[in-house]
């Protein structure tokens, strides 16, 4: 609307309560006459009077509607970005003071804004009467800045601040859950495709240092904490490879597809960028999900938005807000998105979602559908679950425990210490696979860190362990060797040859063998593998075929020679022939054309 329009659209009460900021306003009590002042005063070179007029906070609030948000005012962008909101916006529509508010002397804000918005004809002028707003610059923190401890709770105790450098953690654990997954050993929902009990154990022993909590930290919990804290990654892991396409559900175990089998030997920042490429189009179940004291999420009516948009809004404001290797603290993350409008519908109806009770706890009650409750908590979801289980971002965090105490005052939550188990989620750092994957990098280098060998070769080929192995690298060993002792290994043969005859497959147990020793490949090594490698390739199988027998020799001889059937079959025998499956109907219409019948095999 236009300013006129916006006008007329207001009652003659309320623009009575504007015409005191007009120089003589005093007698119009017309709304004709009000509109006409009104906008006469403000379509005019007066408006710079009522512009010097504003505060310096209610000045930012024109530059920021004007320039930045399409005339509109966001109230909650602009309390992350100034810290506070101008009174006139704390007012009622009608023009009352709200009953927490002191009443304040009028400002000339409220002759610019109509239902918090700038007619484009005002706006217009406003933006050459007003410059353009500052960004909102937030401090970074360096990799030697980031504290040791951080304050958690209403008596402001200090708790040790744990971190996490991810990109290790998947360039071991991705290739060693293949491993796992084409073993056969990780069961899953048939419908669901979510983790079992059993196959969430098996991964958590399978991850570098575990998952981000470990049992004793969930025995921690205060007597009512609002539920289990665990498990966050090795629950992330099996729906991260079904929506990759790299495994599936075969009966009730996940199975490695082609894809999968060729993940294993591709580089693994291309693998990685495909599963988060995957995961943001693709990735059940709802994040939103996860938070598991949030009810009516499958309620009738609650209208949740889809995943895929919610996540792009995310992945949009890392790459604008986050310094590729600088540590932002999370409640900064969420200031710039609200601030710079990086912001997601969650729920269409929020009256459907609650706490505890359906009826006193909805969420719909007391804004419920602010940033901190729904947005803030999917996002940290998405952050600490998936983005961080895949390498992406590293991390820094405490247990969540009164880590987040915004969502106290509502209704049914007195006794919760947390609502979601991630709400412990304290920094994050977008780093050099995460930069590659966002795109904000085309090139990606991996930070390999400096590791002692880990297998000295003996003088009889067997294998001593020179420090602990890491869960990945145990898997590994113990698909190719024999323990003898704990520090001793024995190479079996037979299991390098089984898994040998994929030709990816001996590449990795070579590229194996050859990073975990100490120094060079014996030459004695070298000469075992190249044996066995030269006794996996000796055979190929060439298909299904069908064994044909024929009457005598001399018809064998005949059909084996004759070119209307020999490109089609090989002698196997005085009397046998052997046609390949693919080529069976062409043996057949050979066989016609010399006045000969194969008759159709019986079942």
């Amino acid at each position: 609307m236009t300013l006129t329009e916006a006008l007329y659209s207001y009652t003659v009460n309320d623009l009575k309560q504007r015409r005191v900021h007009l120089p003589n306003g005093s007698g119009l009590n017309r709304k004709a006459d009000l509109v006409a002042a009104i906008s006469g005063h403000l379509l005019s070179d007066a408006l710079a009077t009522t512009v010097a007029q504003l505060t310096d906070l209610e000045r930012n609030a024109v530059a920021e509607a004007v320039h930045n948000w399409q005339g509109w005012f966001d109230g909650v962008g602009f309390k992350a970005k100034y810290g506070s909101v101008p009174k006139s916006f704390t007012r009622s529509s009608y023009g009352y003071y709200s009953r927490r508010e002191e009443p304040s002397p009028p400002s000339p804000l409220e002759i610019l804004f109509y239902n918090r918005h700038v007619p484009p004809d005002l706006a217009e002028r406003l933006a050459a009467l007003v410059p353009p707003p500052a960004p909102l610059v937030i401090a970074t923190l360096g990799d030697d800045q980031l504290p040791e401890t951080i304050a958690r709770g209403a008596e402001d105790d200090h708790v040790r601040l744990r971190r996490a450098d991810t990109e290790p953690r998947v360039r071991q654990e991705l290739p060693a859950l293949l491993r796992l997954v084409a073993q056969g050993k990780l069961a899953v929902g048939a419908k669901t495709g979510l983790p079992s009990a059993a196959a969430i154990g098996r991964i958590e022993a399978l991850l570098l240092d575990g998952d981000w909590y470990s049992a004793e930290d969930d025995e921690e919990a205060p007597r009512y904490a609002g539920g289990s804290i665990r498990p966050i990654r090795p629950f992330a892991w099996p729906l991260l490879l079904q929506a990759g396409g790299l495994a599936k559900i075969d009966g009730s175990k996940l199975a490695l597809t082609p894809r999968g089998k060729k993940a294993l030997s591709q580089p693994l920042h291309e693998v990685v960028a495909h599963l988060f490429e995957r995961w943001q189009s693709k990735g059940p179940p709802d994040e939103l999900r996860r938070v598991d004291l949030i009810k009516g999420q499958t309620a009738k009516g609650v209208k949740l938005s889809p995943p895929l948009d919610r996540r792009q809004v995310i992945e949009d404001a890392l790459r604008a807000c986050c310094p590729v290797g600088q540590w932002m603290a999370v409640d900064d993350l969420f200031r710039l998105m609200k601030a710079e409008h990086h912001r997601f519908e969650v729920a269409g109806n929020p009256w459907k979602l609650y706490f505890v009770d359906a009826n006193y706890g909805s969420l719909g009650y007391d804004g419920g559908d602010a940033f901190e409750i729904l947005e803030a908590r999917y996002t940290l979801v998405y952050l600490f679950e998936y983005l961080a289980t895949l390498g992406l971002i590293d991390v820094a965090y405490t247990l969540p425990y009164d880590a987040r105490p915004d969502f106290g005052g509502r209704w049914g939550v007195d006794e919760f210490s947390f609502l979601s188990r991630y709400d412990g989620l304290s920094y994050v750092r977008l780093n050099d696979l995460g930069a590659y994957c966002l795109d904000l990098s085309e090139t990606y280098s991996p930070r390999l860190p400096e590791r002692p060998a880990l297998l000295r070769v003996e003088s009889d080929l067997s294998l001593t362990q020179l420090r602990p192995s890491d869960p990945a690298e145990q898997l590994q060993l113990e698909q190719i060797a024999n323990a003898e002792s704990p520090e001793r290994w024995r190479l079996n043969a037979d299991e390098i040859l089984t898994q040998g005859a994929n030709p990816e497959d001996r590449e990795r147990i070579r590229d194996f063998v050859q990073t975990a020793l100490e120094g060079d490949l014996p030459p004695e090594l070298d000469e075992w593998l190249a044996s066995l490698e030269e006794r996996a390739t000796a055979l190929v199988d060439g298909g299904t075929a069908r064994l044909i027998q024929c009457r005598d020799a001399a018809l064998a001889a005949m059909l084996s020679s004759d070119p209307a059937t020999a490109a089609h079959c090989h002698r196997a025998g005085d009397r046998l022939l052997c046609v390949p499956e693919k080529k069976l109907t062409a043996f057949r219409k050979g066989l016609a054309r010399l006045d000969f019948v194969l008759p159709e095999l019986k079942p």
